[in-house]
């Protein structure tokens, strides 16, 4: 029986393609540490996959199994079509993006002299895979009507600590009990995990913003400051793989998703903020992160001529995203239990309104400010399909001129069609 597709040998000894090659350069960084860089792509359940290179070897091609995309969740369960099998479970080369190279500090081994690096990469001929398809309705958002528009897109996230229990190895409770939201005494069960996670997060470009606990046992929120067109999405998987990654190293666990310990009480959701900017704004020299991001471009959003401060743009990007409402539930649903969380602060109504926390989209403007949106997802999800998915809804309604519903909406406009 052959091994699992990826560049290994296989029992009839044909070997796997990456498995020939020879690389240029070095492993050895500043010091004479070894460097390895993982070559790494996001599944469609924003699951980290990875192949680690030594460094002499960056300009090598590395392939991977083109179908570990679709593993899911929990491969234990996977299940691998007939159809697929027959295709003979062809590799896909792994191309990968240099400008996101950076250096992972929590995955760095100082006193073995290792230093390790990642790369996002996407695989070549995957038109669907999830940074690429992200990538390319960015691409459509910018070219509309010329205007050069931008996504700006930034996240609040939810997610359990987890501690083994004493009884077992292999049984988990949260890290500490609840509910006590914003509660100081609280905060400071998981505050040395909180510092370090910023500490790191800093290092690679995910500027935290606050850090608090949440309404769940062992449930932290963390925010983070917006960025533009992909870097949001490689902003937000960084931040998901590497907080698990340091709560594993810590002896504990991480996890974002919707109900990590049953249907009851509160699970882990999150919050997409996300604007629409375009070029032709003036210089900023404001202090806040928000005005040092965007200085120089236009929200194209905001209109100071309107009462509720909402451009017309605006109102058709928001009166698309309602109508693909239920379609895009299942990219931001996308297992069993985050349908366990719908109506407790999570929405199932397609609709909109001011500051309104209860409405699927959480509208931000005023005729003298800026405006942003908050679209409440749970955050399960992988982001770059959210966006990719929020971008194409948004623009059928600038390309057909949808005219936005009134606010608050009533059952008539489920989320699930119904």
């Amino acid at each position: 029986v052959p091994s699992r597709p990826g560049g290994t040998k296989m029992a009839n000894g044909a070997i796997g393609q990456n498995a020939t090659s020879s690389g240029k350069g070095s492993e050895k960084a500043a010091g004479g540490e070894r460097e390895y860089i993982r070559f790494e792509v996001v599944d469609f359940h924003c699951k980290a996959l990875s192949k680690v290179v030594p460094a002499r070897h960056r300009e090598t091609k590395v392939y991977m199994y083109s179908g570990a995309l679709a593993y899911g969740a929990k491969q234990e369960v996977m299940v691998l079509p007939d159809e697929i099998a027959a295709a003979g479970c062809p590799n896909a080369k792994l191309v990968p993006d240099w400008s996101t190279e950076q250096v992972l500090p929590w995955a760095c081994r100082p006193s073995k002299g290792i230093t390790v690096k990642r790369v996002y990469c996407e695989m070549e001929g995957m038109k669907l895979g999830p940074r690429s398809l992200c990538g390319r309705m960015l691409a459509e958002l910018k070219n509309f009507e010329g205007k050069g528009y931008e996504l700006l897109a930034g996240g609040e996230l939810e997610f359990v600590m987890a501690k083994r229990k004493a009884i077992s190895e292999d049984a988990w409770e949260p890290m500490f009990n609840g509910p006590e939201i914003f509660t100081t005494l609280q905060s400071c069960k998981a505050i040395d995990f909180c510092y370090d996670l910023e500490k790191n997060m800093d290092a690679v470009g995910v500027d935290v913003l606050t850090m608090n606990t949440e309404y769940g046992q062992g449930q932290l929120e963390i925010t983070f400051a917006p960025k533009f067109g992909i870097e949001a999405g490689d902003m937000t998987a960084t931040f998901r793989t590497g907080t698990k990654e340091m709560a594993q190293d810590a002896g504990l666990r991480a996890t974002f998703m919707a109900k990590p310990f049953g249907v009851s009480g509160v699970g882990n959701g999150g919050h997409m903020n996300f604007s629409i900017w375009m070029p032709g704004g003036v210089r900023s020299d404001a202090k806040d992160i928000v005005s040092r991001t965007t200085s120089g471009k236009l929200n194209a959003f905001h209109s100071s001529e309107d009462s509720k401060g909402l451009s017309a743009d605006a109102r058709s990007f928001l009166a698309g995203v309602l109508a693909h409402a239920p379609a895009l539930e299942a990219l931001c649903s996308p297992t069993p239990p985050c349908y366990c969380r719908h109506g407790n602060w999570a929405p199932t109504v397609a609709n909109w309104g001011f500051d309104d926390r209860s409405a699927c989209v959480r509208v931000k403007a005023d005729r003298r400010g800026r405006s942003k949106r908050k679209r409440a997802s749970i955050m399960t999800i992988v982001v770059f399909f959210v966006l990719a998915g929020l971008v194409a809804s948004g623009l059928d309604g600038l390309q057909q001129g949808m005219e936005l519903p009134p606010e608050r909406q009533t059952k008539e406009r489920s989320l699930f069609g119904v």
